[in-house]
């Protein structure tokens, strides 16, 4: 405990994903795991390990793009520059990456969406977006 309130540690990401066992069993600082795919499970993992349990979800979505979650920029810290995901997963099967395992296969935001979120940061006084994408070239 940390002021008065439980601290909880997660491990996230495609790592996290890969890990996932290793993490809970060797790291007993580690409260919860979530993998790329999680991030909307996250307050219930959270809650969970709060109360004392380990928890998991690690669970990869073919469909996922969160295309309905816009990141959280702070106010009063405007930029010229932001980054904007616009698609997830990878299609190659190098033998060094791991991301066509834990980020599953490519799947692209809808270009609508896209569109409308560089309107609302060029509304910010955003002037230079850049697209984000394991592999933005396949995008589709």
């Amino acid at each position: 405990k940390a002021g008065g309130r439980t601290q909880v540690v997660g491990v996230l990401g495609c790592m996290a994903e890969r890990l996932k066992e290793d993490l809970l069993d060797e790291e007993t600082l580690v409260n919860f795991i979530a993998g790329p795919d999680a991030y909307r499970d996250l307050p219930n993992l959270i809650r969970a390990a709060g109360g004392g349990m380990q928890a998991m979800n690690v669970r990869l979505s073919f469909e996922e793009t969160y295309s309905d979650i816009e990141p959280q920029r702070p106010s009063g810290v405007e930029g010229v520059s932001a980054w904007l995901s616009i698609m997830r997963g990878c299609n190659n099967m190098c033998s060094f990456c791991v991301v066509p395992f834990t980020r599953g296969r490519e799947r692209s935001r809808g270009l609508e969406g896209i569109v409308d979120e560089v309107r609302r940061l060029e509304e910010q006084g955003v002037r230079e977006v850049t697209l984000l994408g394991q592999n933005v070239n396949s995008y589709w």
